[in-house]
């Protein structure tokens, strides 16, 4: 017999079997149903009548599924020789034993019907494998014992069903714990995306709330609801419910169930308060991080509490259930990710209620800033005055738009620079003070300045300096200390003015003035100088005359005698035609307006020094517009630019080129192109008018009001050469009278050019830089009116 029992062992294919289980159940996924399918296929492959698989609950080992004669369910059979009741860990059963020894037991040694294998899954029991075979069932296809000597075959077996079992309790755990997550995710998805709507975040809590619990009762409570909003929670529950969760101050929820058992009498107190049809109630509180403030509302069906005491408190989650309900574990654990999240959603909402609070206040008081920060832009911006101010290194942080304007640097070029790169209080130590030839203004040096600083008093003087396109510019200046609340010195505030045409006007004034009493003297000693020069010619004259009567013998001495008394003559004339042009300096004579084309006068005064030109080996360049005829003395403004045309040419001694243009100018483009020129401020163009006083006196004899007339137009003649340029010494004085650096001349042909244009109510402006030529403007004003002038 025994022989046939080994024969038998020794015909089962282990690795068969094992190919097989994996190929059965290696795919099932769910634990239910491979525990339950386990033992009726091992049944079959290990040749036995019963397989009973028992798993370890707590300390005890309990049937989890079984098969007897390949019937599945629990049949009587399998209840016969199964252990219905727990197995103790402690106990002689081999079951017991296996788990303890984790070997192979077998049951009766000798002839051993029964083996009981330990499932052991990674070095770690997690159940019992329980093989029968009947010795008394001769008929069965199974041998009746087991064999005593195993070699470890079962418990192969064995092995690959605690790893079948395991993986598949893991696996199903993994998906379990995957649906949590995704869920957990969903849900903080969901309040995330409400947590600017109050109700959206409601709604998602209760619908989560009731799809984890399947709820029929479910509500939200906060310390501002209103408390006729439900129908079901009395005003007294909410007060026992916020009661008990500021007491315990945790996130443990409240769950009880009807009827109670009798331990706790606060149980008694909720029911009370609840509907007949309720058996299961459960609360989750809602608690922030930090404390928040109660409500009124809250106040009001709070009467035990005193004050506004703070607390973490933002209500509850209710739910209710009309049938008996056991809540699992798994249930609460996710019934409490979700009153957390909801927690977070509204500490968050009071939160951002209070940024948008404190935003607003901000902005409020932002606005307020700015607001009166503008008006001190704006007083700053008014103000007529240059003003700048320094900080204690020199360095301006203020620049208004007067300064901006007087010294013409834009406020982002000056801004964080130091002072005395944009404002030179430094006086030239050469022309200390100089505004212009013949004017002299008191200088107070910088250092001066700061002294006074330093002992805390204001200075105040009139200084010369440059503006940022090197323009002479004469300032009345004022800096003073600038004092902090505590009184300490922070910096300089600098205050100027602009006089610069004040003190043009002043030296216009004393030129003319010069100029009348010059020429009083020169008409005086012209007129003292001409009658003897007549008659030195008209003597000369005659004795050149009586030298012509033919003599032999005076031939030669006549020849010296007639050579001598030309050169006198040509002296003589020279002399006339520098009394005439002090004459006409002096006291030039009254204007003779005519129509007149300026383009062909400029052509017949071109023609007249065409011979020149090609003698000098300039070449004229003509750039004339189609102009209107202007009212002007052609006699004059011819002798104009020939004195301008002749000094071109003189300034040209290698060649060069002439260029000749006419066109018209704007009135606002003549106001523009005379600030800073050396052109007189009574001549240049202002407002609408701009005129000399002789333009106006022939208005009036046109019988034209000044009210009725206005400057338009301004006709530019154009006078530019290639010549060796003006130095900037020579071009301050090149309009004195008597003030020349030819060789022969007298200085006088600029001051009457520019004597006539200005009796033309027009002006003269030059732009020269030495070495690259010089251009002279010549501008008249076109006037149009009812004397079309």
């Amino acid at each position: 017999m025994t022989m046939d029992v080994e024969q038998s062992c020794e015909q089962i294919a282990i690795p068969a079997i094992v190919n097989t289980l994996l190929d059965d159940f290696g795919a099932v996924t769910d634990y239910r149903t491979l525990r339950d399918s386990l033992p009726r296929r091992l049944a079959a492959l290990l040749k036995c009548r019963c397989v009973l698989l028992y798993l370890r609950v707590g300390e005890t080992l309990q049937l989890a599924s079984g098969s007897f004669d390949d019937l599945p369910g629990w049949s009587a059979a399998l209840l016969a020789v199964a252990h219905v009741n727990p197995i103790d860990l402690r106990s002689n059963e081999p079951e017991a034993c296996a788990w303890r020894e984790r070997k192979l037991i077998l049951h009766p040694v000798s002839t051993p019907t029964l083996l009981a294998v330990p499932l052991i899954y990674r070095q770690r029991p997690v159940g019992v494998l329980v093989l029968l075979r009947d010795a008394d069932e001769s008929a069965n296809n199974y041998p009746p014992h087991w064999p005593v000597q195993t070699d470890g075959a079962i418990e192969s077996v064995a092995g690959v069903v605690a790893l079948l079992l395991e993986n598949t309790r893991l696996l199903e755990r993994d998906r379990e714990r995957i649906h949590e997550l995704s869920l957990l995710n969903s849900i903080s998805s969901q309040v995330n995306s409400s947590l600017f709507e109050i109700g959206r975040l409601h709604s998602v809590v209760l619908q989560r709330t009731r799809e984890i619990a399947l709820v029929d009762l479910c509500e939200i409570i906060e310390a501002d609801t209103p408390l006729e909003s439900s129908s079901w929670l009395t005003p007294r529950l909410r007060i026992l419910l916020f009661q008990r969760f500021r007491e315990q101050n945790t996130i443990l929820p409240l769950i009880i169930e009807r009827p109670g058992d009798g331990k706790h009498e606060y149980v008694h107190d909720y029911f009370e308060e609840l509907p007949a049809r309720v058996k299961t109630f459960f609360a989750l509180p809602l608690l922030s991080s930090q404390p928040l403030e109660h409500s009124d509302r809250e106040q009001q069906f709070e009467p035990g509490r005193s004050g506004l005491e703070p607390d973490r408190l933002f209500g509850c989650i209710v739910g209710a259930y009309y049938r008996p309900w056991k809540m699992r574990q798994a249930e609460i654990a996710l019934l409490q990710v979700v009153a957390s999240q909801a927690s977070a959603a509204l500490e968050n909402m009071q939160l951002v209620k209070e940024v948008i609070l404190a935003r607003n206040e901000a902005h409020g008081l932002l606005r307020q800033v700015l607001k009166d920060q503008r008006l001190h832009t704006l007083i700053l911006e008014s103000v007529p005055s240059g003003l700048i101010a320094t900080d204690q290194s020199g360095c301006v942080h203020t620049f208004n738009r007067a300064a901006a304007i007087i010294l013409g640097y834009h406020p982002y070029e000056v801004l964080g620079q130091p002072l005395r790169k944009i404002l030179d209080l430094h006086p030239n130590h050469e022309d200390t003070g100089r505004v212009s030839a013949g004017q002299y203004i008191p200088v107070q040096p910088q250092e001066a300045f700061l002294v006074g600083m330093h002992i805390g008093e204001a200075q105040s003087q009139t200084i010369v300096t440059v503006d940022r396109y090197e323009r002479e510019l004469v300032l009345d200046v004022d800096m003073r200390p600038l004092y902090d609340d505590s009184g300490s010195q922070m910096g300089l505030l600098t205050t100027f003015t602009d006089v610069t045409a004040m003190h043009r006007l002043e030296e216009e004034k004393r030129r003319l003035d010069r100029l009348a009493s010059l020429g009083e003297m020169a008409a005086s000693v012209a007129h003292e100088v001409r009658n003897p020069l007549a008659s030195i010619k008209t003597s000369i004259q005659m004795l050149h005359n009586d030298l012509l009567v033919d003599d032999i013998a005076l031939q030669e001495q006549r020849e010296w005698i007639q050579t001598s008394t030309g050169v006198v003559l040509k002296e003589v004339e020279r002399l006339d035609c520098i009394v005439r042009d002090l004459l006409l300096f002096a006291k030039p004579r009254q204007l003779h307006r005519t129509r007149c084309n300026i383009n062909e006068l400029c052509e017949q005064v071109l023609t007249v020094i065409q011979n020149q030109c090609v003698d000098a080996n300039v070449e004229v360049h003509r750039s004339f517009d189609e102009l209107p005829p202007i009212w002007i003395d052609t006699d004059q403004i011819e002798q104009v630019l020939l004195n301008l045309f002749f000094n071109a040419l003189q300034a040209m001694g290698d060649g060069g080129i002439l260029t000749v243009s006419c066109h018209c100018i704007s009135t606002e483009q003549a106001i523009y192109d005379t600030a800073g020129s050396d052109c007189p401020p009574t001549q240049r163009p202002s407002g609408t008018s701009g005129l000399a006083p002789s333009a106006y006196a022939w208005l009036i004899d046109k019988h034209v009001s000044q009210k009725e007339f206005r400057v338009e137009q301004w006709l530019e003649i154009l006078i530019r050469d290639t010549g060796i340029g003006i130095t900037p010494e020579q071009l301050k004085h090149i309009f004195q009278p008597f003030y020349t650096t030819k060789a022969h001349g007298i200085g006088l042909g600029l001051a009457i050019s520019r004597r006539l244009v200005e009796d033309h109510g027009g002006y003269l402006r030059i732009d020269s830089q030495y070495g690259y030529g010089t251009t002279i403007a010549v501008r008249m004003p076109y006037v149009s009116g009812d004397g079309s002038y």
